[in-house]
């Protein structure tokens, strides 16, 4: 597995893929509060795998997997 940094918070998702300017990231529900929480000031997150800076994203879509994971889509920002 993988580990990913959101914002500083290391995640391990249960799906990863990154794409030219785009993001596929699947979740446990219960991760999706603490990894993805409400902002005031921005709605972009910053993203690190293995120490490199992919850059800071904007959640596009949330689909429901099934009553355990979500499918997040994220867009550069």
């Amino acid at each position: 597995m993988e580990i990913i940094q959101i914002d500083g918070l290391e995640v391990i998702p249960s799906l990863f893929n990154s794409y030219d300017e785009l993001i596929n990231i699947e979740l446990q529900q219960e991760q999706i509060s603490s990894v993805f929480p409400n902002k005031e000031t921005t709605l972009s997150y910053a993203f690190v795998k293995a120490g490199i800076s992919l850059g800071y994203y904007k959640i596009l879509s949330a689909k429901l997997q099934s009553s355990k994971r979500t499918l997040f889509t994220l867009h550069k920002q």
